[in-house]
């Protein structure tokens, strides 16, 4: 199948990276990252000074035994940091520089939950993580990237390409496996994959996004469906355990934004969790620093680390001493952004900056969103909804087939400054709460 969208928008972020995956040391600390899993508790297998190698589990969840969380580096435990209710957010370790792996007699797919694959695997409907009890019955690879600043997906899968085909070998073992990549792509391990139906997508962001290859080839009609996706690092993580029985740690991400230097920006392959200080340096002034992308990423100090699921680190100029010149929405600025075309001229070098122009306010016109949601969803019923708890109407109006990251855009583009992808997870949170007990 040939997916194609209209609606999007590709934002002109200057800043972009450029040339070839380059490699960086490994930081003197990595984190594994465990603030992306709020609904989860978490029983620590390892304490404040242990010693670690990679892929050694290091904490376990409470609901499911079993499904452990792995250690991204060797060394020993440094910290354990912990938010409020004392919520683990990261677990630090002290590296050795060795990278010594957890090696396990034999990586099957049988054993991916106890070689700390589950928590990569993300479970539709409802943005889960992968269940033992809960066979998936597709799974979609998701070999395209659209978000700003995001690495081309060929990136990662360059010089890995034994294990990413042995990943796909392995998980078609499952069940029927969709892989999506971009139209036109020069990677063969994409287009003449084996084992998988192999399918091509174009258009602008977020022609990535899961949900969009999955609303046009497999349809979520129903909440006991199972759907797996994953990435293509996830894949060949999956090909290097059953390969050589141990945890890959690595990912191709991106460093850009124009409050990088140009001397730093770039594609690197990286250790998951790495420090975002060793990573970016020392940066200038009213610079906010964000781990994943400008859209759906979070932002982070030099202390913090790469997130969990993030393949960006990125730099934008902050509003910080700024202040919003008086009727700015009355003038036609050159320099200026619009996602519409309110700016008949053509526009040029737009500046970015985290400014919001507004706070939050009433929804004024629910039409606006269409010109940049390609799913079949009343974007504003389907916000009111949830903002409400009507979770059984939020069905009808598709919350099944959506992530948070699908409203991205429409939150971008909202005149009334309102945070959809926030009010998604919540929603979808309190609906699994109510219908799942994983």
């Amino acid at each position: 199948m040939k997916l194609k969208i209209k609606k999007g928008l590709d934002i002109p972020l200057p800043g972009r990276a450029e040339g070839e995956v380059k490699s960086l040391s490994l930081s003197p600390t990595v984190a594994l990252d465990l603030s992306p899993f709020e609904t989860h508790t978490f029983t620590l297998l390892k304490k404040e000074g242990d010693g670690v190698k990679v892929g050694e589990p290091i904490a376990e969840d409470k609901k499911c035994l079993g499904r452990v969380f792995v250690s991204p580096g060797s060394g020993k435990i440094k910290e354990i940091v912990r938010g409020l209710k004392r919520r683990i957010l990261y677990i630090v370790i002290e590296t050795d520089q060795k990278q010594a792996p957890f090696k396990n007699e034999k990586g099957t797919l049988e054993t991916l939950m106890q070689g700390g694959f589950f928590p990569h695997i993300r479970m539709r409907p409802c943005e889960r993580i992968a269940h033992p009890n809960r066979k998936p019955e597709v799974i979609f690879i998701k070999a395209i990237e659209s978000a700003p600043y995001a690495p081309p997906a060929e990136l990662d899968v360059e010089g890995k390409e034994e294990p990413f085909a042995a990943g796909l070998e392995a998980l078609a073992k499952l069940c029927p496996i969709h892989l999506i990549h971009r139209e036109g792509s020069p990677s063969t391990s994409f287009t003449g994959a084996s084992h998988v139906e192999v399918h091509s997508a174009c258009g602008p962001h977020p022609i990535g996004n899961p949900s969009i290859h999955i609303n046009a080839i497999y349809p979520i009609q129903k909440n006991d469906q199972v759907i797996w996706t994953l990435t293509v690092s996830d894949v060949i993580a999956v090909g290097m355990w059953v390969t050589y029985g141990h945890y890959y740690a690595e990912k191709v991400i991106s460093i850009a934004g124009e409050g990088i230097p140009k001397e730093k920006r770039g594609f690197y392959r990286v250790n998951r969790g790495s420090s975002i200080g060793a990573t970016v340096g020392e940066l200038g002034e009213n610079i906010r620093v964000i781990s994943g992308d400008p859209l759906m990423g979070d932002k982070v100090e030099p202390k913090d680390f790469l997130g969990f699921y993030h393949n960006v680190i990125c730099a934008l100029p902050s509003h910080s001493g700024h202040r919003r010149e008086f009727l700015h929405f009355l003038k036609f600025n050159r320099k200026s952004y619009t996602a519409s075309r309110a700016y008949f001229f053509k526009k040029k070098a737009p500046r970015f900056t985290t400014i919001q122009h507004g706070e939050e306010r009433p929804f004024i016109d629910g039409i606006i969103y269409d010109s940049v949601m390609p799913l079949k969803i009343q974007t504003m019923p389907l916000i009111k909804a949830l903002l409400s708890e009507q979770y059984e109407k939020g069905e009808a109006l598709g919350l099944l087939e959506v992530v948070p990251e699908d409203f991205a855009l429409p939150a971008f583009i909202c005149p009334s400054k309102i945070e959809m992808p926030e009010i998604v997870k919540k929603g979808l949170q309190g609906y699994a709460a109510d219908h799942f007990d994983d």
